[in-house]
């Protein structure tokens, strides 16, 4: 880790962290990179649930997924 930071945490998300990391034997910093890996992975399925339930709502989108599927069946 050539370069490096100071983050103001509360106390006991500091702790948390910590006792993360040691259950699972790893650094404090692969912990947060895991869990910043999480929440995005988790912002990106939220997002593509909304835009699932736009085109499941729109009839255009249905028509055209409906011929794909079809083309696809042969």
């Amino acid at each position: 880790m050539t370069d490096t930071t100071t983050v103001r945490v509360r106390t006991s998300t500091r702790d948390d962290l910590n006792k993360l990391s040691a259950e699972r034997g790893e650094p404090v910093e692969a912990v947060i990179r895991d869990g910043i890996a999480l929440l995005r992975r988790e912002q990106w399925r939220r997002q593509a649930e909304i835009d699932a339930r736009a085109a499941a709502a729109d009839p255009a989108d249905r028509a055209e997924v409906a011929s794909i599927l079809a083309d696809l069946a042969g």
